[in-house]
């Protein structure tokens, strides 16, 4: 290409993007409500940028950071449970039991923080419970809350005769004390971990159900379902396209609440001797300690870190509660 055409060729762009920005400001002074679409794409990419500064903000507040670092100490526990302490999992459960071994020793050289009923190594077992806490706040939340969405979704949604059957049954279960069902029928099932914890996620599912139904009653009176559904749209596809993503703010903000409780509920059953002495878990280890007034550390060490994941979770719910609800900051 010679010298000539590029002249040309700069030429022509320049007048054709000077004709651009003559008719931009025509259409701007003539034309009302007009908006540049470079202008507005901009401005939007801005906006965006600054909305997700605002949520990173939100969230660092100091209560939410403690929350943050307290369950991140739990979870690096958890999985690096094997490399932080000297005695593997099956020497610090049941059948097993340290040979010559003195129970509910003070502390020393050898068990820093002392030893349970069995002669266990109190700080071994609070660091694999470390491991037993996270599955036990995880999997019956996510079973309940995912079994919730489902049905609260299609009680809201379809209404009339479907709704009226799903929330008299979660009037009758509500009926029953859960704690004392889970009590009765644990042994039945086993006392396995997981058999455990899958229970407890079945008998909240009505608990989420109604909850998460009240959320999809609120969002299915916007305007943009009602365009959704005056459209043609199909129920199911307005119901998990249009309606369940605009209510998870507040199931996240719940999931991590109900981890909270997950974890104190199942240290309560663990408490009564129901839980799975093959594990390690904290709720067995103040049952180990319980009138053992002698050896406080035996009750003291567990029971602190039971109030450390359930106070770390409750804290990350109430931050995140902070920085998604768009009512705490009209």
């Amino acid at each position: 290409m010679t010298q000539i055409q590029l002249e040309k060729l700069e030429s022509d762009e320049y007048s054709s993007s000077k004709k651009g920005k003559i008719g931009r400001l025509l259409k701007f002074y003539l034309i009302p409500g007009w908006r540049n679409p470079d202008f507005s794409a901009t401005e939007y990419e801005i906006g965006k940028l600054k909305s997700k500064r605002r949520l990173f903000r939100r969230l660092l507040t100091p209560l939410t950071i403690a929350g943050m670092m307290m369950i991140l100490f739990i979870a690096i526990l958890g999985v690096y449970a094997c490399w932080l302490t000297q005695y593997p999992l099956e020497l610090l459960c049941r059948p097993y039991t340290p040979p010559g071994g003195d129970p509910f020793a003070a502390p020393s050289p050898e068990h820093p923080l002392g030893t349970t009923r069995y002669a266990y190594d109190i700080l071994g077992r609070l660091i694999w419970g470390a491991r037993t806490a996270l599955t036990a706040a995880a999997l019956p939340v996510i079973i309940s809350t995912a079994g919730g969405l489902v049905v609260g979704s299609i009680s809201a949604y379809f209404g009339g005769t479907v709704d009226s059957i799903i929330m008299r049954f979660c009037d009758f279960w509500f009926a029953f004390p859960l704690l004392i069902l889970i009590i009765i029928i644990s042994p039945m099932v086993g006392q396995d971990l997981y058999n455990l914890l899958i229970l407890f996620g079945v008998f909240y599912i009505p608990a989420s159900t109604r909850w998460i139904r009240a959320l999809v009653l609120q969002v299915r009176q916007n305007v943009y379902v009602r365009a959704a559904v005056t459209g043609g749209a199909e129920k199911f596809k307005v119901m998990f396209k249009h309606i369940l993503p605009n209510a998870m703010s507040p199931v996240i903000v719940g999931f991590f609440g109900s981890m909270a409780g997950a974890i104190l509920g199942f240290a309560s059953i663990a408490f009564l001797g129901l839980g799975d002495e093959t594990f390690a878990d904290w709720g067995t280890d103040i049952m180990y300690g319980r009138a053992q007034f002698t050896a406080y550390w035996a009750l003291f060490w567990p029971g602190l870190f039971i109030a450390i994941a359930a106070v770390g979770f409750m804290l990350i719910g109430d931050g995140l509660r902070d920085a998604l609800d768009p009512r705490l900051h009209i």
